[in-house]
């Protein structure tokens, strides 16, 4: 999976900042508040001892986000009352969908600061954050004993019907973007941005991408279809970069899958060690913050233009003689 997969069937941002911050230590840097505080001041209740996971670990139940900040929304809502509502149910999405562990019915509220201001929270860099903690939770799973598998499984299950015909479900060829196919019952009367979301995703189920061999998002029905953000997006997806997640710092090594963007695929390189990546997953220790911890990742992600991947295209895309020799 690249970020070019995670733009088009997620339509989250890849590029912008790097999704960062603290996970304890409160005070130090959210102008002296607690996390109770916190929550008081972006979501107008506080959780209770029986809704996280203990009183040093914040971990809240999604139920609590379901039941208690979204509830049921009144047809007056103030505009205080729609933003809570908002950041609960975006709060969902993160701990249920985008972000989730091997258990998805806890949250961490670690992400709440960065819902406090949603202007600021739509530039970050939440599709690169998605596929570092999709990374990590694909090696962790590796791990002998190791039963279930966090992260956003169901872009990599649809990644993997598009991009592995052995493992595609039957009847697979009549929905082809099991993450699009809950948006394609709309109606019609709706002239908010969710029906126009749910348009443009009933669309793309019915245009039939998989006759385009790897290079799944070249199909010219697509221009003018696919939003500019991500249609954009596309340079920002062949760069080989850090990724990055609070504590995590996964690495972007695309140069090994040129063919996904319609490129002759070289000889890789060696991969990169990242075992010593690895031991950054979880707490420091008390009161870090991490774009600061992380400093030096932050600086290359920062300097990602920099490092485009070189992508040659050629008449005869068929692998040469020396590249199958290594291959095989």
């Amino acid at each position: 999976m690249i970020l070019q997969d995670v733009a088009y069937q997620l339509g989250l941002r890849i590029d912008g900042d790097p999704v960062s911050g603290c996970i304890s230590g409160w005070e130090q840097h959210h102008q002296g508040w607690t996390i109770e505080e916190l929550c008081e001041q972006i979501l107008g209740v506080v959780p209770g001892p029986e809704d996280k996971q203990s009183q040093t670990k914040w971990t809240v139940k999604l139920t609590w986000f379901h039941n208690t900040v979204c509830g049921e929304l009144e047809q007056d809502a103030t505009e205080e009352r729609l933003m809570r509502y908002t950041r609960g149910y975006i709060m969902q999405l993160i701990g249920g969908i985008f972000f989730p562990g091997a258990s998805d019915s806890r949250v961490h509220i670690r992400w709440l600061p960065l819902l406090e201001d949603l202007d600021a929270c739509g530039r970050l860099s939440w599709g690169s954050a998605v596929l570092a903690w999709l990374y990590r939770q694909m090696c962790r799973t590796t791990k002998h004993g190791q039963r279930n598998l966090g992260g956003c499984v169901s872009l990599m299950l649809s990644w993997a019907y598009h991009r592995i015909p052995l493992v595609r479900p039957d009847g697979f060829d009549g929905r082809r973007f099991p993450l699009m196919e809950r948006w394609v019952q709309y109606r019609p009367d709706n002239t908010t941005g969710e029906h126009i979301l749910r348009q443009y995703r009933r669309t793309l189920n019915g245009i039939g991408m998989l006759n385009v061999e790897w290079t799944l998002y070249v199909d010219p029905q697509l221009f003018g279809l696919v939003p500019l953000a991500i249609a954009e997006a596309d340079a920002t997806a062949a760069v080989v970069c850090p990724l990055m997640y609070f504590t995590i710092v996964e690495w972007h090594q695309v140069y090994r899958v040129v063919r996904q963007f319609g490129g002759l695929q070289h000889i890789p390189t060696r991969p990169l060690n990242i075992d010593d990546m690895h031991r950054l997953y979880g707490r420091f220790g008390r009161g870090e913050w991490f774009p600061h911890l992380l400093g030096g990742w932050h600086e290359m992600w920062d300097a990602r233009a920099d490092h485009r991947l070189p992508i040659y295209h050629h008449i005869d895309m068929r692998p040469s003689l020396p590249y199958m020799t290594w291959y095989l």
